[in-house]
């Protein structure tokens, strides 16, 4: 079982969030040190309980935390016979599981997740991936071949990143773990800042973060090591199911309803105890759920608690066709679905720089959505102020639940292909990135853009057309949305979870035909009509989607002097000033001065904000 093994417990109930870090020696001697670096450096992710396996080449290390009551003591790393396992997982389907692997009742109820995984590990090898549904990434060294194996979930809220050379395999659910270790290099990625700065998707790069050389393990992908060797492969395709051809359109309806419900129930905690809360704006992906949710927690005298966030400001950043303060919507389906407390959350405790340095603090590395940052912040911290131990959002969506059928992608497919075709110079940023245009020509990004033909043209329903597929798997979120709010979780003590990022429930939504998504011509049919009598009519017919930080331009202005400040920071800094076009995150910030409207707030989001996300993460450099 190796030569060393310590557990220190403190509380007898382990809830599911975790992390684990480990190394791997793939020729010489490991150095003890360095997974005892890594070991410290995820500390905060749990006070409860901690473990520390190691054997001659390989060393692996656990935190625990107890956010809720209903899990047994789980002792990591689990060690049984001939195999030690770590695990960040909260399984669904245990009966089904538990009766697939031999197991009765009696001795399936006191089993936690992480012993069902090493048993499905035991029973089918690699394969136990297909087997395992829920939110799960793990690490399983097996001794008699000598082999490491980590996998990762579907599409959950999980992440792993992981970094190797020729002599050893460093891997953690934490970044900051990783960059703790002394031989994992720590310098920026230029293509993949590039490709954060543009929003340009990029498949063959989609392990890839903004740490050179180190990596993301995407959704539905595991590594194998053995002999030396360290093999990332895909072990899910959802782009690869046979599509569904029902005759009768109302069975999608009826089987999608089942599904979703089920994805939201096996969210919810097992037992009452503390709230649930919810992240509710006026729409449709976090409505249904509210929907979904309060039904089943009244049903055991609870209620639903829902974050809802609202403008502090006047939202002029919207245009007619968007809602810029979603409060009245939210407010409409908490009373049409009942037993739901609306909390609207107006985030006056926190300026837009100060938000971007705390993103940077929990997640080592910038976001996409920087701009949103300051107000998902504060409904993390006020729900577990609130005492919320599981926090549900809809986060996916966008690429599930409420698709839009690829019609919708149509004109968007045919301007982008316009403005990168051979007659035209423009690429789809200018205007819209804070990308230094000499750092982009020095990567080929115009020329690597037309290579990958994200942008190519798509007409007719091509709903398997190859970059619908990829523009559908990115808004699933196929490497790093996971990964953040399993960050964001563990950063304000919380379980983040998503049911519209449920493996069944995203295969299901795969499989239905693009007509049903256009059901009698209205973009997301499926939710809409699979859900009639859940939300409110406005909200289900509603037209106008709504504006995440639609009174972003006045909160910049606000905090316009910690602006000005960062932007001087970034102007004498030589990385940030050859990457960032630092005269235009300027001139971004005199338009906003001259007037908040739509356009200057939409520039303000893309360039300002996420070049400076990106400019103080390069400052660490």
């Amino acid at each position: 079982a190796g030569d060393r093994h310590q557990m220190e417990r403190r509380c007898g109930r382990i809830s599911p969030v975790s992390a684990f870090a480990g190394e791997l020696c793939l020729t010489g001697e490991r150095d003890p040190g360095h997974l005892a670096r890594m070991a410290t450096a995820i500390s905060g992710w749990g006070c409860d309980a901690a473990g520390l396996w190691e054997d001659g080449p390989v060393g692996l290390a656990a935190r625990l935390r107890s956010a809720t009551p209903w899990n047994r003591s789980d002792g990591q790393p689990v060690v049984e016979t001939g195999v030690v396992a770590v695990a960040h997982a909260r399984l669904d389907g245990r009966d089904a599981l538990g009766r697939a692997l031999g197991l009765d009742a009696t001795d399936l109820a006191v089993l936690p997740d992480s012993d069902l995984i090493v048993r499905a590990w035991q029973r089918w090898g690699e394969a136990c991936a297909e087997h395992l549904i829920g939110d799960w990434v793990c690490a399983i060294w097996e001794h008699a071949s000598q082999s490491l194996w980590i996998g990762r979930d579907a599409a959950g809220n999980t992440g792993l990143y992981f970094w190797h050379d020729a002599r050893r395999l460093v891997f953690s659910t934490s970044l900051k773990a990783l960059l703790a270790h002394p031989v994992v290099p720590r310098s920026p990625n230029p293509y993949r800042v590039a490709r954060q700065l543009t929003v340009l998707m990029d498949p063959a790069d989609a392990l890839a973060t903004v740490y050179a050389g180190v990596s993301c393990l995407p959704g539905g992908f595991a590594v194998r090591c053995r002999g030396g060797r360290v093999e990332p492969y895909e072990w899910w395709r959802p782009q690869a199911l046979q599509a569904f051809d029902w005759k009768d359109h109302r069975e999608y309806y009826t089987v999608f309803r089942e599904l979703y419900a089920a994805a939201v129930a096996d969210r919810l905690p097992r037992v009452a105890g503390r709230p649930v809360g919810l992240m509710l704006s006026g729409g449709l992906d976090s409505g249904s759920i509210a929907s979904l949710a309060a039904a089943r927690l009244s049903s055991r005298g609870e209620r639903l608690l829902a974050l809802t966030s609202v403008p502090r400001f006047s939202p002029d950043g919207a245009t007619a066709r968007r809602i810029g303060d979603e409060e009245q919507g939210a407010r409409a389906t908490a009373r049409h679905v009942g037993h739901t407390d609306v909390i609207p959350v107006r985030c006056e405790d926190v300026g837009i720089v100060e938000s971007l340095q705390e993103m940077l603090e929990v997640h080592d590395r910038p976001l996409h959505a920087a701009g949103n940052y300051y107000w998902i912040r504060s409904i993390l911290r006020l729900a577990a102020s609130r005492g919320v131990c599981v926090l549900l959002t809809g986060q996916g969506g966008n690429a599930t639940v409420s698709w839009t059928g690829t019609g919708f992608l149509r004109p968007l497919l045919r301007a982008m292909r316009r403005a990168v075709g051979p007659r035209h110079s423009r690429v789809p940023w200018d205007g819209l990135s804070a990308i230094h245009p000499a750092f982009a020509r020095s990567l080929r990004l115009g020329d690597r853009l037309r290579e990958i033909g994200a942008y190519a043209q798509v007409t007719g329903h091509q709903a398997r057309h190859p970059r619908v597929v990829d523009f559908r798997l990115a808004r699933l979120g196929s490497a790093s949305l996971g990964a953040l709010w399993m960050e964001c979780g563990a950063a304000h003590q919380l379980d983040v979870r998503d049911p519209t990022r449920d493996r069944r429930l995203v295969e299901f939504c795969w499989r239905v035909p693009d007509r049903v998504f256009w059901a009698g011509g209205v973009q997301r049919g499926l939710i809409r009509k699979g859900m009639a009598n859940d939300l409110p009519r406005d909200v289900l017919l509603g037209r106008r989607k709504g504006l995440q930080a639609a009174d972003l331009g006045h909160r910049v202005l606000a905090d316009r002097a910690a602006v000005k400040a960062a932007l001087l920071r970034l102007d004498t800094h030589p990385v940030a000033r050859e990457w960032l076009d630092v005269p235009a995150m300027h001139s971004t910030l005199d338009q906003l001065e001259r007037a908040v409207t739509p356009h200057s707030t939409l520039t303000a989001q893309s360039v300002l904000i996420r070049g400076l996300g990106v400019g103080l993460f390069l400052t660490r450099f």
